[in-house]
């Protein structure tokens, strides 16, 4: 049996903790543009620690966004990479009116792909050609413990959660990721336009702890002001983003040739079954309806394929 990659080992550790909905990231892409993870992030996971009440109830908090992004993240929210400052308010380019109620979504901080002044060598586009959005990350600070999933009607009328308020805010913009923040957890979000959201929570009562080490690092390695303005495009948050849906549709590309093989080899099984019985044992619906025959096997392979993922993510008793 071949041995794993020790970096993709440490990516599927961290990510078997925080259990993601959906695509977010994926341990080979992080891998494969030399996203490392630093396990012993001491440093990291120190400041991290001095930034969060422990004395909160029920569970430990972050109290100041800017004050954690700046100490653990090392975001210095210069006007040339991000927004929501006094010095760089929020761009009307990133309020997402909504037609049914007039309701403005904004985000409360945002972040630039490219810092404003450098030179690009070319406009970046999106799958379709058309021009993507020159910003990288949207973060909506929440007021504390404020659940990210509970629906609640706003002024305007709309009925939508913190989440889905954000799904909405990245379609509508065209912004890679985006960032919710209610002091008990971080939730990056990932959300294209005409393909299904993912996300993951990075919840500061298991990052504080020692055995949380490696989510925080993690949490670093992904949102730190380097990752997200100084590597090379395709190893910034919104390249590895991108990178990690290729390798999925890579991935369903070869399970789907799988399923497909598995098909055929049940198939073959039941052709020579039916010679061996010369010929009755699938006699009555090759007369009837032979598709029956077909469909009825295909739909116990996708069968065996749900319940060997349910029994992965420990979905069964």
């Amino acid at each position: 049996m071949p041995k794993q990659d020790p970096a993709i080992a440490a990516h599927l550790e961290w990510l078997g903790f925080v259990r993601p909905t959906g695509l977010v990231v994926s341990a080979p892409a992080l891998a494969r543009h030399g996203a490392t993870l630093d396990r012993r992030d001491v440093d990291g996971h120190e400041r991290l620690k001095a930034c969060v009440d422990g004395d909160a109830a029920p569970q430990p908090v972050l109290r100041d966004f800017r004050a954690f992004a700046s100490k653990v993240l090392d975001w210095r929210f210069i006007p040339q990479g991000y927004a929501g400052t006094p010095e760089a308010p929020i761009p009307p380019e990133l309020e997402v009116r909504l037609p049914d109620t007039g309701e403005v979504l904004r985000p409360t901080f945002a972040v630039r792909k490219e810092p404003a002044g450098r030179k690009a060598a070319s406009k970046p586009t999106n799958g379709n050609g058309a021009e993507a959005s020159p910003w990288q990350l949207l973060v909506d600070v929440r007021p504390p413990d404020e659940p990210l999933d509970r629906v609640t009607r706003s002024k305007a009328g709309t009925d939508a959660s913190p989440h889905g308020r954000m799904e909405r805010l990245l379609r509508g913009t065209g912004a890679p990721a985006g960032l919710l923040c209610n002091g008990a957890t971080l939730r990056l979000v990932s959300a294209p336009r005409g393909e299904s959201s993912g996300w993951l929570d990075f919840r500061v009562a298991d990052m504080v702890q020692t055995a949380g080490r490696p989510i925080a690092a993690a949490m670093r390695l992904l949102l730190n002001e380097q990752r997200l303005l100084s590597v090379p495009k395709e190893k910034r948050l919104a390249g590895l983003l991108a990178e990690s849906r290729k390798f999925q549709n890579e991935v369903s590309e070869r399970l789907a040739s799988q399923v497909l093989h598995a098909l055929y080899e049940l198939l073959r099984g039941f052709q020579a079954a039916h010679d061996t019985s010369k010929g009755e044992l699938l006699a009555t619906p090759l007369k009837d309806n032979p598709d029956d025959i077909y469909r009825a096997l295909l739909t116990l392979v996708l069968r065996l394929v749900f319940l060997l993922y349910a029994e992965e993510r420990d979905m069964l008793p």
